[in-house]
């Protein structure tokens, strides 16, 4: 029996607190899938353990309210890409260019899924929360 495979893009969110150092810890990821259309992501809400132990002196409160804005920006993109394969792809190209910030987007990269559904959670489970996730 053959299944349908779909090829979607992904990045994932880096916290970088300095710059200059190259040192992050990976928060988040959003995923673009052009068919079916697909616009999905998933964020660490708070600073996890990892985080803390990484960057100790930075503001909790801060990473927060910034994840937070950053969650109200990609519901809306989520909204309007809504079956729209191009406008889609265009809003995810933005969203993940690459600038200067403490919160950055890492490379895009590709998958294959059988269930675009499950892409967001399985790479945020995968890749932020470095859990053991079944290919």
């Amino acid at each position: 029996m053959k299944h349908a495979c779909f090829a979607c893009n992904y990045a994932l969110l880096q916290y970088l607190p300095h710059p200059e150092t190259g040192e992050f810890v990976n928060v988040g990821v959003v995923v673009h899938c052009g068919a079916p259309s697909a616009f999905d992501f998933a964020l660490e809400e708070t600073m996890t353990a990892r985080v803390k132990a990484m960057f100790p002196r930075q503001g909790e409160a801060t990473f927060a309210a910034t994840i937070c804005g950053l969650r109200r920006e990609l519901e809306r993109i989520r909204a309007a890409v809504s079956g729209d394969p191009d406008r889609g792809l265009r809003l995810f190209a933005e969203v993940v260019r690459r600038r200067e910030a403490t919160f950055r987007f890492g490379e895009i990269r590709t998958i294959l899924a059988t269930d675009v559904g499950t892409v967001a959670e399985d790479l945020f489970r995968r890749y932020v929360r470095m859990e053991e996730v079944a290919p």
